[in-house]
C-alpha cells in the first residue's frame, strides 16, 4: 500500500528539500543530506528534539540529535545519515523523492525546487564576460604544512593579502583535521559511519579479467598500494569473491588517481 506523494513541487535534481515538523514546529528547506554524519540546524547550541515529517494523516516520527552552528545558508538546517536511519529512509536523491515506512503503508516525499531555483537565481546567467570568469577561476596554490609541501590548497585571487594570510593561518592551526597521508585516513569509529554493501539476491559474483598497465601506471598502482597496505586500509586476500580491475587517472599536477572499476558491483547492488 502507497500513500500520494507528499511535497511541494515535483523535483527531479539538485538537492533533496523537505519540510517536518521539529519539536513542535513546522521548519522547511530542511536538506536531507545522505554523506552528512550528523543531524544540523544553524545556530548556536546542540539539542535532541523530536523530528516529524509526512501531514497531519500520515507521518513518522523520531528523536534526533542536532548540531546547531551559528553559519549563514540557504537551509534551515540538514538530516544526515543517522536521522535517515532513524526514520527508515530511502532518498533516491537523484529522482528527488523521499520514501520512507510508517504504519499502514510508504509516504513518498518530493523534494521542493524553490531553494534550487532561488540558488540559480543568484549564481545569475550561465554566460558571462571572459573577465568576470578570469576573476573566478583563478586561484593561488599555497601550502600550509610544513612536512608535505608538495600538497597545496587553493585560495581565491580575489581575497586580499590581509584575508589570505588570516585564511592560511586559521588553516594551519588546524592541520589535524585533513588528511596528509593514507593512515590519517583511518579510525573512523563504525559507530559513527560504517559502510557495507548489500547485494541483490542471486547475483553471481563477478572476477573481471586482469587489465595490461603501463610501466608508469604500474608504479603508482605499486607506491599507492603500499601505501594503502601500511595504513591498514588495504589487506591482501587470497580467496575473492568480487574482482575488479584499477583505473588510473591522470590529475591536473601530472600525478596519478587510483580507481577502480566498480560498475559490475553497483549493477549488483540495489
Amino acid at each position: 500500500m502507497s500513500f500520494p506523494p507528499l511535497g511541494d513541487e515535483d523535483g527531479t535534481e539538485g538537492p533533496m528539500i523537505i519540510k517536518a515538523e521539529i519539536g513542535g514546529h513546522f521548519v522547511h528547506r530542511m536538506y536531507v543530506d545522505g554523506g552528512a554524519s550528523s543531524e544540523i540546524l544553524y545556530k548556536h547550541c546542540f539539542i535532541s528534539l523530536l523530528v516529524k515529517i509526512g501531514d497531519e494523516g500520515h507521518f513518522t516520527s523520531a528523536w534526533m540529535n542536532f548540531t546547531v552552528v551559528r553559519l549563514p545558508s540557504q537551509h534551515n538546517g540538514i538530516i544526515g545519515r543517522p536521522g535517515i536511519r532513524k526514520i527508515r529512509a530511502i532518498p533516491p536523491t537523484a529522482h528527488g523523492m523521499l520514501k520512507f515506512p510508517i504504519e499502514g503503508g510508504t509516504i513518498t516525499l518530493r523534494s521542493s525546487r524553490i531553494i534550487p531555483m532561488e540558488c540559480a537565481m543568484i549564481s545569475g546567467p550561465s554566460t558571462r564576460s571572459p573577465e568576470v570568469g578570469k576573476i573566478l577561476e583563478e586561484k593561488i596554490r599555497v601550502a600550509i604544512h610544513p612536512e608535505y609541501p608538495e600538497q597545496t590548497i587553493a585560495i581565491g585571487s580575489t581575497l586580499t593579502e590581509k584575508g589570505r594570510k588570516e585564511l592560511c593561518t586559521l588553516l594551519g592551526q588546524n592541520l589535524d583535521v585533513f588528511a596528509w597521508k593514507p593512515a590519517d585516513m583511518t579510525g573512523v569509529p563504525r559507530h559513527t559511519a560504517e559502510h557495507r554493501l548489500i547485494v541483490r539476491e542471486g547475483c553471481s559474483p563477478i572476477r573481471q579479467k586482469k587489465r595490461g598497465q603501463a610501466p608508469e601506471r604500474n608504479k603508482a598502482i605499486q607506491e599507492e598500494v603500499e601505501k594503502l597496505v601500511d595504513a591498514g586500509i588495504m589487506k591482501e586476500v587470497h580467496y575473492h569473491n568480487w574482482l575488479s580491475n584499477l583505473v588510473m587517472v591522470k590529475k591536473h599536477d601530472g600525478s596519478w588517481r587510483m580507481c577502480v572499476d566498480f560498475k559490475d558491483l553497483n549493477k549488483a547492488c540495489p
